[in-house]
């Protein structure tokens, strides 16, 4: 496994959450949707994977 300084991930992880989390949100806009992991600890070194928590009220489902 390889780690990498912030330098090298941590900009990039950033932008892509908040290029997910505006897609999930327009799909469903009820969500809660935080970025979580090591990327999203200031200076942290890490794998440079991006990890994102989603949350719905079980209210805002819906059956099919």
């Amino acid at each position: 496994m390889q780690f990498f300084p912030a330098t090298e991930y941590q900009q990039n992880a950033t932008e892509l959450f908040e290029k997910y989390k505006s897609e999930i949100l327009s799909l469903t806009p009820n969500a809660i949707v935080e970025h979580i992991g090591s990327s999203a600890i200031p200076h942290a070194i890490s794998k440079g994977d991006l990890d994102i928590y989603i949350a719905v009220s079980y209210t805002h489902l819906r059956a099919h």
